[in-house]
């Protein structure tokens, strides 16, 4: 009898097994392939700074429930090993809030097209495109506006707009020359001319 029960024992498991549901997984959902790179030459022709580790998105917003609201974009391009990074910040695009506390995916894709080849601003409630860079001892240099010995430009070669679960980004390729500005280290290091920079990274809606 004995053996009998532990028979059963054993059918009773198979047939509680073979009810068991099994867990469906969902293959996953492709993420946007964010670049993520810098190189420049910053004061000579020796001291090229690249940057090829990580991205960072930021923006800064004037949320006006009755009124224009305006917001600003920000990428950080850095890297684990190198010390300093680069910043480039974007201005500003105003728009009429919905309560979303952000433009439309439309609104803002039209924006950023429309600044293909932005000029240089010094100042956050000016449009245009401001560039800075971090220094190895984490001193900031910022772009500057006024006529220099320095080659002044700025050009995103491409934009485009991808989203996934994460956001909606507009990825960018980037080529420009500026006038560096610093007051750190006094009158004889205040001015560098940043040349020949090249940056692949993205702005994110947010």
């Amino acid at each position: 009898m004995r053996k009998l029960y532990i028979l059963f024992g054993f059918a009773g498991l198979a047939a509680l097994n073979s009810c068991t549901d099994h867990e469906v997984i969902p293959p996953p959902v492709p993420l946007v392939d964010l670049n993520c790179d810098c190189e420049a030459e910053i004061g000579d022709s020796s001291a090229t700074v690249t940057y090829t580790d990580s991205c960072y998105y930021q923006s800064f917003k004037n949320i006006v429930t009755e009124g224009a609201s305006s917001a600003r974009y920000m990428t950080s391009v850095e890297d684990e090993d190198v010390p300093g990074g680069l910043e480039i910040e974007i201005r500003s695009i105003n728009w009429t809030d919905g309560g979303t506390n952000n433009p439309t995916l439309e609104e803002w894709k039209t924006f950023m097209n429309d600044n293909a080849n932005p000029d240089y601003s010094d100042n956050t409630g000016h449009n245009g495109i401001a560039v800075r860079w971090i220094d190895p001892n984490g001193h900031i240099w910022e772009s500057d506006t006024t006529a220099s010995i320095c080659l002044r430009d700025f050009v995103f070669n491409t934009l485009i707009q991808e989203s996934d679960t994460t956001g909606d980004y507009i990825q960018f390729d980037a080529t420009f020359n500026c006038t560096l500005l610093n007051s750190t280290y006094g009158t004889p290091d205040s001015m560098k001319c940043l040349e020949d920079g090249h940056v692949r990274s993205a702005f994110k809606l947010e």
